[in-house]
């Protein structure tokens, strides 16, 4: 039996959440799991989920595959790195260390790209209200130029 890491569709119409399981790959999406890892809620800001790392690193090491968006999960949750790490074969403090440290980047990364996120809504707005003043000041200028050649006649 093949088993896969994905995830299984509750909640009702337009409101997803789903369940993060163990399944034979030949079942259909909603079928009977193996086991239960954890919980991802889509529909919050911050996309919350809950995993149950030992279980799943359980699983990953009998040779079940995660799908692309379980793969996303475990690569924003750092337990993609985690498994990586322990298949190189690091263990204890110094997998924790390493850890710590990509935590620690994790969160610059994601501070960084929210300022720049709030960088461009203020030149957004800025570029907003730019054109409406230029806008004013052109209208008289091209009245002038127009009158200009006119006089000239």
């Amino acid at each position: 039996m093949s088993v896969k890491i994905r995830l299984k569709k509750m909640g009702r119409k337009k409101r997803p959440f789903y369940r993060l399981v163990a399944i034979d790959s030949k079942k259909r999406r909603d079928g009977l799991e193996v086991e239960r890892l954890g919980w991802y809620n889509p529909l919050h800001n911050n996309m919350d989920c809950q995993i149950n790392e030992d279980r799943v690193l359980f699983w990953l090491d009998k040779g079940a595959q995660p799908s692309d968006t379980v793969k996303g999960l475990f690569r924003r949750q750092g337990l993609s790195y985690k498994w990586y790490l322990m298949q190189q074969g690091m263990k204890g403090l110094e997998l924790d260390k390493l850890l710590e440290e990509w935590q620690k980047r994790e969160s610059d990364r994601i501070k960084k790209s929210k300022d720049k996120k709030i960088k461009k809504k203020e030149l957004s707005k800025v570029k907003e209200e730019a054109p409406e003043e230029a806008a004013a000041e052109e209208a008289p200028a091209e009245a002038a130029a127009e009158e200009a050649p006119a006089e000239a006649a």
